[in-house]
């Protein structure tokens, strides 16, 4: 009887998928970039709530990072929030965007130069507010003109009250400033602006008390 050779039997052996460990490794490596970017620059104005606190410096864009509120680092308040905002709009308005926010002190923008889909930021400066604008109702104290800063006091011993704010200029004084308002023995003009501040001129019409 003859022996034939058993025929070869071919051993399947599992091809090993090479091509996973490279693509694994890249979403590694793009998980921890990403991680990076995100703990590195954390702060996105679009992403920033009303009522939340910034550090840094708002003419450093890069400066600019989340803060708690109450803190010794926390610079400003985020008080009013727009988005749809454009730089050269908001440079050819002077920020008054933030005017509905009586404590806006100034404003950060992030967006693109000339695309319209930026956010603004209106801040309250939390260190240095300079001085504010009193509001319809307000007393002040005799002495308006000598005075650097526009303080507020209690009514019973004002010497004027605050009946209406125009937005005219100073030039505006002499002519048409506080006509609507035939009650108004004094007027007198607020501006601020000074050290990077939202600029602002502001007539106020004055009821005299005494």
């Amino acid at each position: 009887m003859e022996n034939y050779p058993a025929p070869a039997v071919e051993q399947l052996v599992p091809r090993k998928k090479t091509w996973l460990k490279p693509v694994i490794r890249l979403g590694i490596l793009g998980v921890i970039v990403l991680a990076g970017i995100l703990v590195a620059n954390p702060f996105t104005a679009s992403s920033t709530e009303v009522g939340s606190c910034l550090k840094g410096d708002v003419d450093n864009a890069d400066s600019v990072k989340n803060a708690e509120c109450g803190t010794p680092e926390a610079n400003f308040k985020v008080v009013g929030k727009q988005g749809g905002k454009s730089e050269i709009g908001l440079q050819l308005s002077g920020g008054s965007e933030c005017d509905e926010y009586p404590t806006a002190d100034l404003y950060y923008f992030q967006g693109k130069k000339t695309a319209i889909d930026g956010t603004l930021l209106c801040l309250e400066n939390l260190k240095n507010p300079g001085a504010r604008l009193p509001a319809i109702g307000d007393c002040l104290p005799g002495d308006v003109f000598a005075a650097k800063k526009l303080e507020k006091v209690d009514c019973a011993g004002a010497h004027f009250k605050v009946l209406a704010i125009e937005r005219q200029s100073a030039l505006a004084l002499e002519s048409s400033a506080c006509a609507s308002v035939p009650s108004t023995d004094m007027k007198l003009t607020w501006q601020s602006g000074a050290g990077g501040l939202i600029p602002r001129e502001r007539v106020l019409c004055l009821d005299e008390l005494k």
